[in-house]
This record gives C-alpha cells, sequence and structure tokens, in this order.
C-alpha cells in the first residue's frame, strides 16, 4: 500500500493470530546523569478482529511551565532530613491527536481522519484497477455531534485534491506522475522492484524546483528489511539510513538510525517468552545524551 496507516506498521497477520485487540505504549527519558523524567508522553492502537488498525493516538508536547508547591518534610529514623518548604516542579503539558482509520471491503485505506482539539483533517483515497492510488482529497471537517468521541459530519471543505498516473516501464519498474488540483504535474517518480515485489527504491523530481528524494530498501535471502534510507535536497543536503538486526528465528532485534553517516539513535527491542510481542525498548538517543524507556501493554480479544 503506497499511503501509510500510521507512523507504525503491523502486520494484519501477526495481529489478528495473536487476538490483539489494542496496544498501549508509555515513554519516559532518562538524561544522562540525571533521574528518570516522565513528561506525560504516550501513544496507543486499536485494531478490529481481522488485525487492521482502526484507531490510534499519540501526544504532542505544548508547553512546559514550572509551578511552586508544598512539600512536607521527610524524616529518617524520627529525624527530618529535609524540612518542609516550598519547591519548584516542571510540569509537561501535552496535546493528544487521535486518529481513525478507514477501510473498503478490500481492507484498502480509503480514509483517515485527524483530530487535534476540536479541529478535523480529513484525507480520503481512490484507487485504480491495480489497487494504486488514484487520488486523494484533503479535506477539513466539522464535527456538529454533541458527544466529541463519536463524528458526525458538519461542514467539509475540500482543501486540496492530488491525482496520480501511472506507466508499467518494466515488469519491476513504474512510472509515477502526480498532479496537482489543476491537473498539471509537479512531481514525477520512478519506482523500482525485485522479482518478489518488494519495493527496492522510489526516485522523486519536482518539476520546478531543483528539489528532490530517494527512498531505498534492501532485504535479506529471508525478506527481512535490513536497510532503509533516504536522500533529500530539501533545506540542505540530508542523508539518513537505519540498519536492522536480527535474531536467528528472523526477530527484530536492534535499529541503528543515522544522519549524514552520524549515529544517532540505537534501538534494542525485548519481547515476550514466546519472541512475539515486544514488551519494551531501550533507545539510546545519542544526539540529545539520553535514553528512551518505552513499555509495551496490550489487551485482547
Amino acid at each position: 500500500m503506497d499511503v501509510a496507516v500510521g507512523p507504525v506498521h503491523f502486520n494484519p497477520d501477526i495481529i489478528k493470530k495473536n487476538k490483539i485487540r489494542s496496544i498501549a505504549i508509555t515513554i519516559v527519558d532518562k538524561p544522562d546523569g540525571t533521574v528518570i523524567i516522565d513528561k506525560g508522553e504516550s501513544k496507543g492502537y486499536e485494531f478490529d478482529d481481522a488485525g487492521y488498525v482502526t484507531r490510534y493516538y499519540y501526544t504532542v508536547l505544548n508547553k512546559i511551565q514550572t509551578e511552586e508547591v508544598e512539600v512536607p518534610a521527610i524524616k529518617k529514623r524520627g529525624k527530618i532530613v529535609r524540612p518542609a518548604g516550598k519547591r519548584l516542579v516542571t510540569k509537561y503539558i501535552n496535546d493528544t491527536i487521535f486518529v481513525n482509520v478507514f477501510y473498503d471491503d478490500q481492507k484498502r485505506l480509503v480514509g483517515k481522519r485527524v483530530r487535534a482539539g476540536d479541529y478535523y483533517d480529513a484525507y480520503y483515497y481512490e484507487y485504480n484497477e491495480q489497487n494504486q492510488i488514484r487520488k486523494e482529497l484533503h479535506c477539513k471537517e466539522t464535527n456538529i455531534s454533541e458527544n466529541k468521541k463519536e463524528f458526525k459530519m458538519g461542514v467539509q471543505t475540500l482543501l486540496s485534491v492530488e491525482t496520480f498516473e501511472y506507466l508499467q516501464l518494466t515488469a519491476t519498474q513504474i512510472k509515477k506522475r502526480c498532479l496537482n488540483d489543476e491537473g498539471r504535474e509537479y512531481k514525477k517518480a520512478i519506482i523500482n522492484y525485485d522479482s518478489k515485489g518488494n519495493k527496492l527504491s522510489e526516485n522523486y523530481e519536482f518539476m520546478v524546483s531543483w528539489m528532490r528524494q530517494e527512498k531505498a530498501w534492501q532485504y535479506d535471502d529471508n525478506g527481512k528489511l535490513v536497510k532503509q534510507s533516504i536522500v533529500s535536497n530539501e533545506g540542505g543536503d540530508v542523508n539518513e539510513y537505519s540498519i536492522y538486526e536480527y535474531v536467528k528465528n528472523g526477530v527484530l532485534l536492534t535499529e541503528h538510525k543515522f544522519k549524514n553517516n552520524q549515529l544517532t539513535e540505537e534501538i534494542n527491542y525485548m519481547y515476550d517468552e514466546g519472541n512475539v510481542l515486544i514488551k519494551s525498548e531501550v533507545n539510546r538517543d545519542h544526539k540529545n545524551a539520553s535514553i528512551d524507556i518505552v513499555k509495551y501493554a496490550y489487551t485482547f480479544y
């Protein structure tokens, strides 16, 4: 599928096989040399009984504020080791973004509705006979339901329309044309696949500017992704790539992220006893000299 459902790709077959209903993820930060900081960062995913994401959410830091609070005295063995008094406490204020996802009867993604506060951005997708994205519509929508947990369409305003055309150049190569609201081509791409249907590369070029973007994927003999990269000159030359390492049974063990050949993040994954479900991640952030500790909690059908 050319459209990403969300920030993380889940294999519906694995989700269905393990009867996973939802995943809740919490994240805390451990800067080098200090104690763990809980900024209230979290994200979560909900699935239907076929294993497809139907809703997800994530937090975005809105602001940081400092408050003065009263704290009680601390005693040890009957002696006061810290008197009662006031101290400054840092509070992290987050916004939560909610996304609902919709599919057709072929389990193709046909819509995403993003809610941030009282505002809704919606994206709708149409397909051609080859199951390629033919059109993307971006709309602003209002909810007139009194129950804000339910959506009832009020005013829908069309913001933009993109259409896509494809030309099969060879058995493993496709040319893609991206057209704007006026039907004019503003971007084109060459997409390459291997004989197994795995995407190898996407090379995008903008028609009226010097910007370009190249994406590439590498796989092992078992079809496991071992490297993905993106090179772009938008906002300066940037080369970002990730390298994935697996244990013998094909379970992802570590991910190393690089930017301009500098290691920026190293993520280690830990699993349950069956080496199926991720229990936690330890993410070493080299740029910010900290460690993110990520915990997973599951509910099941």
